[in-house]
């Protein structure tokens, strides 16, 4: 949630490039939206803790952004409110 949204797809695109086929990318973030119904209304609320791109990370499909880039999506994890997805390189 640190990256603003052209970071986020510029990283991605680089993780495709140098990960080999079969390989595992792993990412560990907090929760969006709709992954805790109950924390919705509120998620949007770290923005006004200087965290100007987490209202475009709590909306951003990154199943969908990663099945573009040749990913499979593999494992959903969520501990509190941090997530982990799993993926594998195709």
């Amino acid at each position: 949630h640190e990256l603003p949204p052209e970071a986020r797809r510029k990283v991605v695109k680089e993780v495709a490039r140098v990960l080999k086929p079969g390989g595992t990318f792993i990412l560990t973030d907090s929760v969006q939206l709709g992954d805790r119904l109950a924390l919705d209304e509120s998620l949007g609320n770290f923005e006004k803790l200087n965290e100007p791109w987490y209202p475009s990370y709590i909306k951003e499909n990154f199943g969908q952004m990663l099945s573009e880039e040749g990913f499979k999506p593999e494992v959903k994890y969520m501990n509190s409110v941090t997530k982990t997805l799993s993926f594998t390189r195709l």
